[in-house]
């Protein structure tokens, strides 16, 4: 059976200017630039965002702290190539998300996780994600006001507004018209 779903895309989202990003959810996209568009509207039609940035979920190095319990830091593996920069996330709570903890550079996936373990330290985190920073697609501050401001004009309303259960007894209420 062929899988006909888009590539899924994992989604990070920023409140505040100087607050890290965290992890949002995923969406799925045929390009990093339509799941920047599919991020902000699942994402953002309430909360307050200034930046959003995507990451292709299939190239996401994750290192649980079970994983490092049971079996230790994973071993480097040979140089693959030149040194790059990973991004860090971490979730350091079981309800927490992750969110952006900085940045190491590493030869590989697994020698960048090994890395951001040993910078950002074991006992402070549940999961450690690492992501080639190359490979984020980020939102540019020029384009707050046309992604997010939208958002920002539309009201919250509950369910609660909508009166359609009184509406619906005041219908079944009334006596039936006759024809």
């Amino acid at each position: 059976m062929t899988d006909t779903q888009w590539p899924r895309f994992q989604v990070f989202h920023q409140e505040q200017p100087g607050r890290p990003h965290t992890n949002a959810g995923a969406v799925h996209a045929p390009d990093a630039e339509l799941a920047i568009q599919n991020a902000r509207d699942v994402f953002v039609r309430r909360p307050d965002c200034v930046s959003l940035w995507v990451v292709p979920a299939d190239q996401i190095f994750s290192l649980t702290a079970e994983e490092i319990s049971r079996s230790g830091l994973p071993p480097a593996p040979a140089a693959e190539g030149g040194l790059q920069r990973y991004l860090v996330f971490i979730k350091r709570t079981q309800v927490g998300s992750h969110e952006h903890a900085g940045a190491v550079s590493a030869t590989s996936g697994q020698a960048a996780l090994a890395e951001a373990v040993s910078t950002f330290g074991k006992a402070d985190g549940l999961v450690w994600w690492v992501v080639p920073e190359r490979l984020v697609n980020r939102t540019e501050a020029d384009q707050i006001g046309s992604l997010f401001g939208p958002a920002k004009d539309k009201p919250y309303r509950d369910q609660a507004f909508y009166h359609t259960t009184t509406l619906m007894r005041q219908i079944r209420g009334r006596p039936k018209q006759e024809a």
